[in-house]
């Protein structure tokens, strides 16, 4: 799932972990280090590692001066979680917080599952914005997160309440991972944009946009030609109708009467994949922007 709504940046991932379409199994994978940082892999080749978190240790500073843009730290967790709470929090469970910040860890985990590159934005010391994305073939910066889940699955079933949010939540992403399968989009893509998040606290700071090219870059250096993202309708998809992006596939709620199995998370939003390619991104947004600079002089007519 995933697009703009009050202008916060979302797409959330299936639980398909691909690699040239096979299924990762991320226990098997060399051991990672985590320093107090950054998540990042040991050295590696340059298929392998990310040339912004090894090739230039130091954060980027936006041109406004305010924003950095870094590799995703384990101590951003917290407040990444408490963010995707704040947004997408389990409304059911908003008199519940401790309850409500567990599932959020769960998605949080479920999307950072796979994960091959994390960044996040940062202002004034505050993380607002990030990606979670995937490229075929590279090594997941987070080889545990299954572990992670797991142990969040245990304390969501020994609540009751949290038994139901676990159930709604894991039909969820299986509806997903139909529409992936129905697509067929892992034949024809070699990356997924797997979380796009920014907080409303970061407006006017362009940090949305900056995130986004600088992801595109990275599918670019990373000789992507496609990629694909899942998303739904409590979100602006026109924001990746904006970017040049095509909707592969979608799963209308109203179509699907038995989605409605559970009391709590209630009806089911309506289910999209959207792709696009880098390149064809970037592009598009130039002739947008020469396209509106063209018809300004005649708004005034």
């Amino acid at each position: 799932m995933g697009a703009i709504r009050d202008h916060i940046n979302h797409a959330k991932a299936s639980t398909r972990n691909h690699a040239g379409g096979a299924r990762i199994d991320h226990r098997n994978h060399t051991p990672y280090q985590r320093s107090s940082q950054a998540i990042i892999p040991q050295p590696a080749t340059r298929s392998q590692a990310d040339p912004a978190a090894l090739a230039k240790p130091d954060a980027i500073v936006a041109p406004s001066g305010n924003v950095t843009y870094r590799p995703l730290a384990v101590n951003d967790l917290p407040a990444v979680i408490d963010e995707y709470d704040q947004t997408w929090g389990f409304k059911p469970l908003s008199q519940r917080r401790p309850l409500s910040q567990m599932v959020s860890k769960r998605f949080v985990m479920h999307y950072l599952e796979g994960t091959t590159r994390a960044e996040v934005a940062e202002l004034d010391g505050q993380v607002l914005g990030l990606t979670f994305a995937q490229v075929d073939g590279e090594r997941p910066l987070y080889p545990h997160a299954q572990e992670t889940l797991a142990g969040i699955d245990d304390r969501l079933r020994a609540d009751d309440t949290g038994s139901i949010a676990l159930r709604e939540t894991l039909y969820w992403h299986r509806a997903e991972n139909r529409l992936e399968r129905i697509s067929q989009i892992g034949k024809v893509t070699q990356a997924e944009l797997r979380l796009f998040l920014v907080s409303p606290k970061a407006r006017g700071h362009g940090v949305g946009g900056g995130l986004w090219r600088r992801l595109m870059a990275y599918f670019q250096d990373r000789g992507v030609k496609r990629y694909f993202l899942h998303t739904d309708n409590s979100c602006d998809v026109g924001f990746y109708d904006h970017q040049g992006l095509v909707c592969n596939a979608k799963r209308i709620a109203a179509d699907h009467p038995e989605d409605h199995v559970e009391k709590m998370y209630g009806r089911m939003n309506d289910l999209y994949i959207y792709s696009g390619e880098p390149s064809r991104t970037v592009r598009h947004r130039r002739r947008a922007g020469a396209s509106a600079a063209q018809q300004q002089p005649k708004r005034g007519e």
